[in-house]
């Protein structure tokens, strides 16, 4: 009965503290837009770099290795170009999602606020 009482003086605070918790989460998103991860695929043939805000701001793909790996020309070797482009970008945007998640339960705790372990914020992007 009394836990009931404690998490409404939970509640209270975060009322009380909204405006420096949306402060916060503004910032962590800002903080975000400007963070790098990068992933590969195919030995380096294609890298892709995504930011925290989980947006596509890079795509490499090695001349070199490309030319050795694909003919243009062959329907399967265009298929594997493709999937390793997709593999190389999906890759990047999980680690994005990772990394986005982990900065805003980092900055939720840093505000006390109640954050389940594995529980994911990474919603509270707001894009």
């Amino acid at each position: 009965m009394f836990d009931q009482f404690k998490n409404l003086g939970q509640l209270a605070g975060m009322l009380k503290n909204a405006g420096r918790i949306r402060e916060q989460l503004q910032q962590a998103q800002e903080h975000l837009k400007s963070v790098r991860v990068n992933a590969e695929t195919g030995g380096g043939a294609v890298k892709a770099t995504a930011t925290g805000a989980l947006r596509l701001h890079a795509l490499e793909i090695d001349p070199a290795m490309f030319a050795a790996l694909v003919d243009a020309g062959r329907d399967e070797d265009r298929r594997m170009a493709e999937d390793l482009i997709v593999g190389a970008v999906n890759a990047a945007l999980e680690k994005a999602q990772r990394l986005a998640a982990d900065e805003m339960s980092r900055r939720a705790r840093e505000m006390g606020l109640p954050v389940d372990p594995g529980g994911d914020l990474s919603g509270l992007l707001g894009e």
